[in-house]
């Protein structure tokens, strides 16, 4: 089976009413239910942040299927001015705007330090979201496409309730400037397992608790 028909029969076994999702944009996480499909649109519920979206908005709409997280790269069609009626996606027309993400992530206010390798000392940052394959940053200083940084933060966990501490490499993929500050997409690279599997157990404990009807 191809690519493209794998998608094509993921997207039918997916797109139906009732699939729990994340709709993702500008670094918010925000679960959702789709209501209902058509051949071109799905309209999913309302969120809390349903001001700040708006008609041709880029989003990613995250979905449970069968074969994991599948994202949906796509934009705002519509805000309902009730939250009954909730928020109008359209359905991707290339297929390389969808695709199946290997981990989950969770939207996350955690404080870090970023020490790029040709930079003298650590630069602080604050973690906007963060999966077992990176995360998005936001920090005050520049970084280029590409450049290899380490990573230093905690997580809890929420079993021995103690702090674990990680000290990982990650590659910038990604920066966009707001303001006085840069958006930065780090993705981890040469990574130790075991750090993989405790930030993944991390963000499923987490998406759990926040949203039991997600079905992961």
């Amino acid at each position: 089976m191809s690519r493209k028909d794998e998608i094509e029969k993921i997207l039918q076994e997916t797109l139906k009413s009732g699939t729990m999702g994340i709709l993702t944009f500008e670094g918010k996480l925000c679960p959702v239910t789709i209501l209902s499909t058509t051949q071109h649109h799905i309209r999913v519920t309302g969120i809390h942040h349903s001001e700040e979206i708006f008609s041709g908005m880029q989003v990613a709409l995250e979905l449970c299927s069968n074969r994991g997280c599948l994202v949906l790269q796509t934009e705002v069609i519509e805000v309902a001015e009730t939250a009954n009626e909730g928020i109008l996606l359209a359905i991707p027309e290339s297929p390389t705007n969808v695709f199946l993400r290997q981990f989950w992530r969770i939207a996350i206010n955690i404080y870090a330090e970023i020490k790029p390798h040709a930079h003298p000392r650590k630069i602080k940052a604050l973690i906007r979201n963060i999966s077992a394959g990176g995360m998005l940053i936001i920090i005050n200083e520049p970084l280029e496409v590409g450049e290899s940084v380490e990573i230093f933060f905690a997580l809890k966990d929420s079993i021995a309730y103690k702090k674990r501490e990680f000290r990982l490499v990650g590659s910038v993929t990604h920066v966009s400037i707001t303001g006085d500050t840069y958006q930065v997409s780090l993705k981890f690279v040469g990574m130790d397992p075991k750090d993989e599997k405790q930030i993944n157990e991390f963000v499923i404990k987490t998406l759990r608790a926040s949203c039991p009807k997600l079905n992961i």
